[in-house]
């Protein structure tokens, strides 16, 4: 008996594999390669909707709170409260996607 234990044969699927590197592809690759850094970027689009629901939310709620309700058009005046407060949360949402996308640049360097 050898003191090493025997090895075993590599299994058909896995000396076949093309996905595996063979030892001269794995020099190059460790000779070559690079460091990577990950930029995490915010998802505008998220943001964005975000900022538009709670707009709206908050535009109802305020234009049926502070509309009387004898006025002959309250609607009208909860639907441009909805605009207004959409429009700012929109863009407050915006913003904070850009300052967090700045953040991401600065730490990624």
């Amino acid at each position: 008996m050898t003191s090493h234990e025997p090895s075993t044969p590599p299994r058909p699927d896995e000396a076949s594999d093309p996905a595996t590197p063979t030892s001269a592809e794995r020099e190059t690759i460790e000779r070559t390669a690079t460091d990577a850094h990950v930029r995490r970027a915010p998802r505008y689009r998220a943001f964005f909707w975000t900022g538009a629901l709670v707009g709206i939310v908050v535009g109802v709620v305020l234009g049926v709170v502070v509309s009387d309700a004898g006025m002959v058009n309250r609607w009208i005046y909860v639907v441009v409260t909805v605009l207004g407060t959409t429009l700012v949360t929109t863009l407050a949402a915006g913003t904070a996607a850009v300052l967090a996308d700045r953040r991401s640049v600065r730490r990624s360097r």
